[in-house]
C-alpha cells in the first residue's frame, strides 16, 4: 500500500491527527528529525539521485513497418 509523509504545521494538528489514524484503526510509525542537518542531508541526497545520469543507454532498434 502507499505511504505518506504529514508535517503538521503545530501541536493541535498533530494530535488531532494521531486522534483519527488512531480512529480509523490506521497503523502509524513516529519519526523524530533530531537535527535540521539531518534533514538537509536527506534532502541533499535524495536531489543528487535525481541529478545523475543514467548510463548510456542501448539505442532503441527502428520499428519495422
Amino acid at each position: 500500500m502507499e505511504s505518506i509523509i504529514v508535517h503538521p504545521k503545530n501541536a493541535m494538528e498533530l494530535s488531532a491527527l494521531k486522534g483519527v489514524l488512531k480512529e480509523m484503526g490506521i497503523k502509524f510509525e513516529k519519526a523524530h528529525v533530531k537535527s535540521s542537518y539531518n534533514g538537509q542531508k536527506v534532502v541533499k541526497k535524495a536531489s543528487d539521485n535525481k541529478n545523475v545520469k543514467p548510463a548510456a543507454a542501448k539505442p532503441s532498434k527502428p520499428k519495422e513497418q
